[in-house]
């Protein structure tokens, strides 16, 4: 899970710099066409596979409660409520699992858009 959560991390860090720096670039109007189609595209593609996972969890949660009367979190956790903050619980994050996602839609299009 620790590894997980490594790679998932540097995904997030990765989508968060390539998000700043594009917004820099646009923001200067220094982006051509093939790296905003490169960058929409991945935000069509994450979202699409974002709403297909958040739906998917939420009805196996559903058929889990129906069967067994409790709650599970899967693969990703609603977030960290603040008073766990001192706690040490390994978990991935939405927000973490949703740049990560984010991250590997760029990497993809910017494979598929260089080559």
């Amino acid at each position: 899970m620790a590894w997980i959560i490594l790679i998932f991390a540097l995904l997030s860090m990765y989508a968060m710099g390539s998000s700043i720096f594009f917004l820099f670039k646009e923001i200067l109007k220094k982006n051509d066409e093939l790296v905003r189609k490169i960058v929409f595209d991945a935000m069509a593609m994450s979202f699409v596979i974002i709403v297909l996972l958040h739906i998917v969890q939420m009805i196996i949660r559903v058929v889990h409660f129906n069967k067994t009367g409790q709650d599970i979190n899967l693969v990703v956790t609603p977030g960290l409520a603040i008073y766990l903050l001192g706690e040490r619980s390994l978990h991935l994050e939405s927000f973490g699992v949703d740049l990560g996602i984010f991250a590997i839609c760029l990497l993809i299009n910017r494979l598929r858009y260089r080559l």
